[in-house]
């Protein structure tokens, strides 16, 4: 590619990042704006606190001093605004992203922490929220961003890998440790970590969907992997339990693993089957995605992984 083409191409870039971001901001009635004072510090704490369900006086995971200090390294510490929002937020804030720089230096950043307040959950705060912490990103030359999730949380996984493009890369065991907050007490804190490349042709066919449409895809068609011989490893049982499949991966191109619809609910209401179906996920999951030869391709809104057996590209190929 010759410099003017890549001028050109980064100038395109940045134009489709920017339409992106102000479109999904529009759709869900937020301003966007860094976060500069110990104020706005200390206000997007109390989000992140009332999301986390982190008890008063508890100690908190993201404290004022810490986002001051990451904010004068010039990382990611953003907020959402809307008039008239939370008023125990202040300021009418109702979400807050904070990220920072990582290896490699240069070309990545690593979006640590992302809420957003109950009251505004599913009017699309958090989508906004990621997709103008891509335009931020790209504004400053980098073409990556990582961060982990639950991968227990269907809206989250449905979220990250459907509706952003984003891939799953690795399935860390336990990785926080212990953790004293609403949605992690009492449980193993297991995450997969995904990258988002923020140029690449999902990426760029998430936002595009993004502009027109506040609810996306739905993912893989899991009748059709089924009908293609897909093995089911993991489903939900009629009870909400966990069901283990007993298909000999090294026989199968596909699997599928299904999880419940809300894990949340089920950790406050049977802590004991919540922890089943962790270490269910983990004995299946974190073992295909330990040999490099299986990839996730996608996540359907009704509650499935599927994952493909090839080199990444081929595997995608075949995906949703």
């Amino acid at each position: 590619m010759t410099g003017q083409a890549a001028a050109r191409a980064t100038r395109d870039a940045l134009a489709e990042a920017a339409r992106t971001a102000a479109a999904t901001a529009a759709r869900a009635g937020v301003q966007l704006r860094q976060l500069e004072t110990m104020a706005d510090m200390t206000s997007a704490c109390a989000v992140l606190d009332e999301v986390w369900g982190i008890a008063p006086g508890a100690v908190s995971e993201i404290q004022p001093p810490l986002l001051r200090a990451l904010g004068h390294g010039g990382n990611y510490l953003v907020g959402a605004y809307r008039e008239g929002g939370a008023v125990s937020a202040g300021g009418g804030l109702v979400g807050a992203s904070v990220a920072f720089f990582t290896e490699p230096l240069g070309a990545a950043m690593h979006s640590h922490i992302t809420g957003v307040l109950g009251g505004t959950a599913g009017t699309g705060v958090g989508s906004a929220l990621k997709w103008h912490q891509r335009q931020w990103a790209l504004e400053r030359g980098l073409s990556r961003i990582t961060w982990t999730f639950d991968p227990l949380i269907a809206r989250n996984a449905y979220f990250n890998l459907t509706r952003l493009g984003a891939r799953p890369e690795t399935y860390f065991v336990d990785f926080y440790g212990a953790m004293d907050d609403g949605p992690n007490r009492g449980q193993p804190t297991d995450r997969m970590q995904v990258g988002w490349d923020l140029t690449a042709a999902a990426t760029v066919e998430a936002g595009h969907s993004a502009r027109l449409d506040a609810k996306g895809g739905s993912g893989p068609d899991v009748r059709e992997a089924r009908e293609a011989g897909a093995a089911v490893l993991l489903s939900v049982g009629a009870d909400g339990r966990p069901v283990t499949g007993r298909s000999e991966v090294d026989r199968q191109d596909s699997v599928l693993l299904g999880i419940p619809a809300d894990i949340e609910a089920l950790r406050r209401s049977d802590p004991s089957s919540a922890l089943a179906w962790r270490y269910e996920l983990r004995a299946a999951l974190a073992l295909l995605m330990a040999d490099r030869s299986w990839h996730v391709t996608g996540f359907a809104r009704s509650g499935w992984y599927l994952l493909r057996r090839g080199t990444p590209s081929t595997a995608m190929g075949t995906g949703s």
